[in-house]
């Protein structure tokens, strides 16, 4: 089924992908000791706080598809960041597709033995986002806390990644 997809869904799709690459990657060279400290106020470690993005991740295309792609490693073995990210790239890329492929008004539905959920898939393409953010969020702090600089993960930063998505130029007057 054709469907009207807004650009802006797929850009901050794009912009959560970039954000979680971009801050595991500054995290693997990070020690176990910083990685697997608690963050006060928020979900967990650094590295549980990512094994907990990316099972929501998951989380979401099973309620949609009833099915997601698995990683090729077992949560309980703690996989590193590197296996991590892999797993992420595959689950946005499945994600995405979902998202192009999949309109925003289509209903999903989730039932366990006492209750019913109807609601539209738009609920959890906004989830992606904002719980990536909510988290990344969660670790930017901890990292800050503990000195380690950290370039711009917002969209501001995003976009001077990539300013050619947005047709960005400056230009300096006066010089």
């Amino acid at each position: 089924m054709s469907h009207q997809l807004e650009q802006t869904m797929i850009e901050l799709f794009l912009y959560n992908h970039w954000a979680n690459q971009e801050l595991m990657s500054i995290c693997m060279g990070l020690d176990d000791e910083i990685m697997t400290a608690s963050i006060l106020g928020a979900y967990g470690s650094i590295r549980d706080t990512f094994a907990h993005v990316l099972k929501a991740e998951s989380s979401f295309l099973k309620r949609i598809h009833g099915v997601c792609p698995e990683p090729d490693f077992k949560w309980e073995e703690k996989p590193s960041l590197a296996q991590m990210m892999a797993y992420e790239t595959t689950l946005h890329e499945t994600l995405l597709d979902t998202l192009k492929h999949v309109p925003a008004t289509q209903n999903v539905h989730e039932e366990s033995d006492d209750w019913t959920f109807d609601y539209q898939a738009r609920l959890i393409f906004m989830s992606v986002v904002y719980h990536g953010i909510a988290h990344r969020t969660d670790i930017t702090t901890m990292l800050n806390s503990k000195g380690i600089k950290l370039p711009e993960l917002d969209v501001w930063g995003y976009e001077s990644t990539y300013p050619e998505r947005f047709q960005a130029k400056v230009v300096k007057i006066g010089q």
